[in-house]
């Protein structure tokens, strides 16, 4: 299945992408904070990529799932715990949300990747929405990032590592936010991750991992979203 492939990054796409994270260039997709350039770090199931100090090794997840949420459906609370290697923790209450899944063409990734390998696939922006019920600011934003889509066909989606202005409508704005930047009690944030699919399959499922640790984990706790119902 492609959700563990990470894509490599032709030469123009990477120069493009440290131009981008310098402040220059144009718009930006879901990897990227505009204010500040930085990219997002990739919460991918085969990427090493944490905020410094971050352990793992402690497994906390959301209740198991009886049945997928609509489109649209909050989670309601669920639990949410950062935990730096020194020990130190920080927990609160989230509710995360789906709300709707965009779709480019294989044209829109055309310079950005060797054609082989993105070849069959489309870059598909899952919007999300994700809410501080309560508990403690945390000092990461990460919350509802972490995710997969499955399409019709069973395949999962494929990640990708750089910034990409990749230019479809419906793409993630440029002002999605940044990873690394504090989540405080109380906030309501609007988050988008640009991810690859299948051209010949929709998209059907997204998937959310909420346990510790910034990257995606399958995991029975998981919260899933239905692309075929809405709230």
């Amino acid at each position: 299945m492609r959700g563990t492939k990470m894509l490599p990054v032709t030469a123009a796409a990477f120069l493009l992408a440290l131009t981008t994270a310098c402040g220059g260039g144009g718009g930006s997709d879901s990897d990227t904070d505009a204010a500040s350039g930085t990219p997002e770090p990739e919460m991918t199931a085969d990427s090493d990529q944490e905020p410094a100090g971050e352990n793992e090794t402690e497994e906390e997840s959301a209740p198991e799932q009886d049945s997928a949420l609509a489109l649209g459906e909050s989670s309601g609370p669920v639990p949410f715990v950062v935990e730096h290697s020194d020990g130190e923790r920080w927990e609160a209450t989230v509710e995360v949300t789906v709300d709707r899944v965009e779709l480019g063409e294989n044209a829109a990734l055309e310079g950005y990747f060797d054609p082989d390998d993105v070849e069959g696939l489309r870059p598909a922006a899952v919007h999300v929405s994700v809410a501080h019920v309560s508990g403690e600011d945390l000092p990461y934003n990460y919350a509802g990032a972490n995710l997969l889509v499955r399409t019709a066909d069973g395949e999962s989606s494929t990640n990708v590592l750089s910034v990409y202005p990749l230019a479809f409508e419906g793409r993630c704005p440029d002002d999605t936010g940044d990873a690394m930047e504090e989540l405080p009690a109380g906030a309501v944030v609007e988050k988008c991750k640009t991810v690859l699919v299948s051209e010949d399959s929709d998209p059907v499922e997204v998937e959310i991992y909420l346990g510790v640790g910034n990257i995606y984990r399958a995991d029975a706790g998981n919260l899933r979203w239905d692309l075929g119902s809405a709230a």
